[in-house]
């Protein structure tokens, strides 16, 4: 058998209070005091009933209601009913607390999720940013390079014909020439007719 797993068997006084009766036996019961008997400590158990106060052996009833029973009962009974009561209460908070860290557990998550679904769009609009940029850069140097390119093609055509870029007036042509006027023309073509008739009437 094995050691230290059994409890104590020893000597114990029981005492029957109604009867004013104590016997010794042996018991494992675990006694609250002790008491002396012939000399010697024992452990002592108070019993409210015996054989020297049951009916089945005395043949005599008896009412036995030694240290008061019913109010032990009900003391009992009534450090159950708080103790239960108690647990209760405890459970229902607990209860409320674990609802209010769900909730919160709840809420936390709903936060995460709308904060990461923030930074996503965030990060999407970004993007579409940057390739609108890009893209409108592309635009830009290609239009650049079509308007150079316009610009040198145009260049090139005003070198290759300079003549029918400009085309010069007859006015322009002989700078160094007078211009004779319709009117001096006619004044030499009257002084030659009169000159005429002046030597046809001399003859």
């Amino acid at each position: 058998m094995k050691k230290d797993i059994h409890p104590e068997y020893r000597e114990v006084v029981f005492t029957d209070a109604s009867a004013n009766f104590q016997f010794i036996t042996r018991s494992t019961v675990q006694a609250k005091d002790t008491i002396e008997v012939n000399g010697k400590t024992y452990p002592h158990v108070p019993v409210d009933i015996s054989s020297e106060s049951h009916p089945f052996f005395t043949g005599k009833m008896k009412f036995v209601d030694t240290a008061g029973r019913v109010e032990k009962f009900q003391s009992k009974f009534d450090k159950t009913m708080k103790r239960q009561k108690k647990e209760k209460e405890l459970a229902a908070q607990e209860a409320v607390l674990e609802k209010e860290r769900l909730a919160k557990e709840r809420e936390e998550e709903k936060a995460r999720k709308a904060e990461e679904r923030a930074k996503k769009e965030e990060k999407k609009a970004k993007e579409k940013a940057a390739i609108e940029r890009k893209k409108k850069k592309e635009e830009d140097k290609l239009a650049a390079a079509k308007a150079k390119k316009d610009a040198d093609n145009a260049e090139a055509d005003s070198v290759d014909s300079p003549e029918s870029a400009v085309s010069p007036s007859p006015s322009t042509e002989n700078p160094s020439e007078p211009e004779v006027s319709s009117v001096a023309v006619n004044a030499d073509s009257r002084g030659s007719t009169e000159s005429t008739e002046d030597a046809s009437s001399a003859e």
